[in-house]
């Protein structure tokens, strides 16, 4: 793949199973494409930290492959889509077990796939991307998220205190609001 890695696919039938890996950097968030040799472009999804490696899995039918321009000849790319930018001091970097940083036993539930995290101080924040076509992580705490513009995408952010538990957002002197007291 363009960008590192590899993609192996395997046809059986009319579906098509498609594992993408690359090393583990700590550089951010990788997105894996598909690029059809006529134009077609296809996200298939962003790699996940597991085993030391980011790893990613799909299965799809040839005839979705085809609608969408990338099937039979295509290429594959996993471009760096979200830099942690850990170098600079609290800076947003994945956390692949935020529900180790939470108090809650619901709210360690709902938080049992990565997110980013930042550290704050004398706490932290979480976030995940906002998007209506997906449930909510930390959905308990949905009242308590600003919507925040990370890396040119807007994201559900939550604050925490050092121990875990949930910061109530306070009357901000810009807006001069109250969120959710």
């Amino acid at each position: 793949m363009r960008g590192g890695g590899t993609l192996i696919l395997r046809q059986e039938g009319q579906r098509v199973h498609m594992t993408a890996e690359r090393p583990a950097d700590g550089r951010g968030l990788y997105k894996v494409w598909l690029h059809g040799n006529h134009g077609g472009k296809l996200l298939l999804g962003t790699l996940v930290p597991e085993g030391g490696r980011l790893t990613l899995r799909r299965t799809l039918t040839v005839g979705a492959l085809e609608r969408a321009g990338c099937w039979p000849q295509f290429q594959a790319a996993a471009p760096l889509a979200f830099a942690f930018d850990s170098q600079k001091g609290g800076g947003w970097y994945c956390e692949p077990h935020p529900d180790r940083l939470l108090c809650d036993p619901v709210l360690k539930c709902q938080a049992s796939s990565p997110m980013l995290c930042r550290r704050e101080g004398e706490g932290f924040s979480l976030a995940a991307p906002f998007r209506t076509d997906i449930p909510v992580p930390l959905s308990a705490l949905v009242c308590l998220a600003s919507v925040e513009r990370q890396e040119g995408r807007w994201h559900l952010v939550w604050r925490f205190d050092a121990d875990g538990n949930p910061k109530i957002p306070h009357k901000t002197q810009a807006a001069g609001q109250t969120n959710c007291q």
